[in-house]
């Protein structure tokens, strides 16, 4: 990415905070009540819930935002997200620190000043933090030491986190030297020692190839989708790739976050320079059971297979803004006129697709309609950019990177 695209990016999120997740639902503008961080009558409460985002999210996991939440654990936030697993939530997560969160996107060409003129700070920023959010949920956990606990098995995914009784939620903390410092409370602490969703954790694989399959919905005009995949947005952050990343392994069971992702694969001061993302996907795939394979050309027929088998498409691909705003109105066009077609991909066509020095980006496809020539395809922006279209030729001529899990 660009500083160009950075700047798209960042319009596209600010309204769509607006515009997309809505701002209906009571206690919109209220700060975050501490007491739901030590007492899980308040998750089952209504005017509670309807102060995380209201908007319509067709996907049965449903990431919500607490507005404005003010004063949580001591600091001010990042960010108050609701994990809902349909109408329940789930979890809550307070993102204290995160280095993509507080640089926002750093081109690469950047990246080394960047980080030279603020590592002293940021390293001052994370120690504070740190310390202060320890001793905020040692408050809340009523002065018992936290538990040491190791999740993963991959060595680029294992983490030691440390896991306190907070009345009767547990809550879980994260923290990456220089990058991240977050806490998640679960009502149950199962889940709070797991990252791998309950229904996944003794079932063998070809009963977890059976659910995948049974999750394909196949509709009148030809449609082959995947509609419950979670979005996650990436914001105004090189997080693109591990967004993708996270928003696919979570539909299939693995509840890693974005920013565990970024921290994993060494995203550092905003930038991508030196990461280990593709290295990342490996590991998530095999923390999650899954085989993954990488091909340097996008093949359709075995993006139909996945999709068949209940299984998302992740790709790397070439991006500019005159193709993004033409997926952009044909899927307005698409929802009022079921009937509108994307252009042919004749010379003209292609004439206006990314090209080499195109910027890059990661894409999750969940379907896919053969009779139209089209895949469908969800992006780590906002819920405007679920379901989009594209002609398969624009696809295999513009992704250089496909990554296809199987079991």
């Amino acid at each position: 990415m660009t500083r160009r695209k950075r700047s798209r990016l960042g319009r596209l999120v600010g309204a769509a905070m607006v515009t997309c997740l809505g701002l209906a639902g009571e206690g919109n503008g209220a700060p975050f009540p501490e007491g739901a961080l030590t007492g899980a009558s308040r998750w089952d409460d209504p005017a509670f819930l309807a102060g995380f985002r209201a908007t319509a999210i067709p996907s049965r996991i449903a990431h919500r935002p607490w507005p404005d939440p003010g004063v949580v654990l001591g600091r001010v936030p990042h960010s108050v997200i609701g994990r809902f697993d349909g109408d329940r939530l789930r979890s809550i997560t307070v993102l204290m620190l995160d280095s993509g969160t507080h640089f926002g996107y750093v081109p690469r060409t950047e990246a080394d000043t960047v980080e030279k003129e603020n590592r002293e700070a940021f390293q001052a920023l994370y120690a504070t933090t740190a310390t202060e959010t320890r001793a905020a949920l040692a408050k809340l956990a009523g002065g018992s030491g936290p538990l040491p606990l190791e999740l993963g098995t991959e060595p680029m995914l294992r983490q030691t986190v440390f896991l306190y009784s907070s009345g009767d939620l547990f809550a879980r903390l994260h923290v990456v030297e220089e990058q991240l410092v977050k806490v998640t409370v679960f009502r149950d602490e199962a889940d709070a020692r797991n990252w791998i969703d309950p229904a996944e954790r003794e079932r063998k694989d070809r009963d977890r190839l059976s659910d995948y399959g049974k999750r394909t919905e196949r509709r009148e005009n030809g449609d082959v989708l995947l509609s419950d995949i979670p979005l996650l947005p990436q914001g105004d952050r090189a997080y693109c790739g591990v967004s993708a990343l996270s928003m696919t392994m979570q539909y299939l069971g693995l509840n890693l976050d974005t920013e565990d992702y970024a921290a994993a694969s060494g995203i550092r001061y905003g930038s991508t320079k030196g990461s280990q993302i593709r290295e990342t996907y490996d590991a998530a795939a095999a923390e999650a059971g899954f085989r993954l394979s990488r091909a340097t050309k996008f093949d359709f027929k075995k993006a139909k297979e996945s999709i068949d088998n209940g299984i998302p498409v992740l790709v790397w691909r070439r991006w500019n803004q005159e193709r993004d705003y033409l997926h952009t109105q044909f899927a307005a066009k698409f929802s009022r006129d079921p009937a509108a077609t994307l252009p042919r991909a004749d010379a003209a066509d292609r004439s206006t697709w990314p090209g080499k020095i195109s910027f890059t980006h990661a894409t999750v496809i969940n379907g896919y309609n053969e009779r139209r020539g089209e895949l469908i395809f969800s992006e780590s922006w906002t819920e405007s950019v679920r379901d989009r279209r594209m002609r398969v030729e624009e696809m295999e001529g513009t992704a250089y990177y496909t990554f296809y899990l199987r079991l």
